[in-house]
C-alpha cells in the first residue's frame, strides 16, 4: 500500500535539500532517501517559501549558482508542496516564542512550527536540532 495518498503529509526542512544539492558527505545520501521517497509517491510532502529563500540564500552564500537552477527546477516538478509564507505565520511563531520562552536565535524554526500548525502537519525531515525544543513538532531525519 503507498502511504502517499493517505498519508498526512511531513514538512521538509532546508537542510534535506542542501545536504543534497552540495552532495554532504555524512548526511547527503539520507537526505536523498528522503526526497526519492516523495519522487515516488510513497509520502506527501510539503514545504514553504520560506524554506525555498533559505535555500537559495544559502546557495548563493556558497556560490553554487548551478545548484539554485538545479533547485528551482526540482521544486517546480517534484510534487513536494510549496506553501506560501503569511503574516499569521509570523505573529504565530511570536506567541510561541513567548509561551516556549525561546530565543529570538529560533525564529526561523518557530515561523516554520507556525506553518506546520496552521497546515496541521506535526512531522518535519530535518536535521536541525533546535527543532528538539519546538514541542509542536516532531523531527525525523
Amino acid at each position: 500500500m503507498h502511504a502517499g495518498s493517505g498519508s498526512k503529509p511531513r514538512f521538509v526542512d532546508s537542510n534535506v535539500f542542501v545536504y543534497v544539492l552540495l552532495k554532504d558527505p555524512v548526511y547527503g545520501s539520507r537526505a536523498l532517501d528522503i526526497l526519492l521517497r516523495f519522487e515516488a509517491g510513497e509520502e506527501r510532502g510539503l514545504t514553504s517559501t520560506l524554506v525555498v529563500s533559505q535555500v537559495l540564500a544559502h546557495l548563493a552564500r556558497r556560490r553554487a549558482e548551478r545548484a539554485i537552477d538545479r533547485f528551482l527546477v526540482y521544486l517546480a516538478n517534484v510534487p513536494i508542496r510549496v506553501v506560501e509564507t503569511s503574516f499569521e505565520d509570523f505573529q504565530e511563531a511570536v506567541r510561541l516564542r513567548r509561551r516556549l520562552n525561546l530565543s529570538w536565535r529560533l525564529w526561523d524554526d518557530l515561523v516554520i512550527a507556525a506553518q506546520m500548525k496552521r497546515l496541521g502537519v506535526r512531522e518535519i525531515y530535518t536535521n536541525d536540532r533546535d527543532f528538539d525544543r519546538i514541542p509542536l513538532v516532531e523531527k525525523i531525519f
